[in-house]
């Protein structure tokens, strides 16, 4: 199935791209997609991703279609659904 990804403000720049797709095996979750995307982008944006300790950095926000989810929800990912990722601004 295909899933696509939005990557918005840091992620955007960290992933060189706005968004992508990635193709996965029917009944995927978020967690799987994320280490699909950190794969795919070994420097920047996996850092922003993953802790050392490889657990999922809570500065990042994940949202399905309009909904944000936690990365352990075991909710199955759709074909054609869309996955948004993006850190909270900071500023003053």
């Amino acid at each position: 199935m295909k899933v696509r990804i939005e990557y918005v403000a840091q992620m955007r720049n960290a992933a060189g791209v706005g968004g992508e797709c990635f193709e996965l095996a029917s009944g995927s979750v978020v967690r799987q997609l994320m280490q699909d995307v950190a794969d795919s982008h070994p420097d920047r944006l996996a850092e922003l991703l993953f802790a050392e300790d490889g657990s999922f950095r809570p500065s990042a926000l994940l949202f399905l279609g309009d909904e944000q989810v936690d990365i352990e929800e075991k909710r199955p990912l759709t074909d054609g659904c869309t996955v948004t990722l993006l850190a909270p601004l900071a500023g003053g």
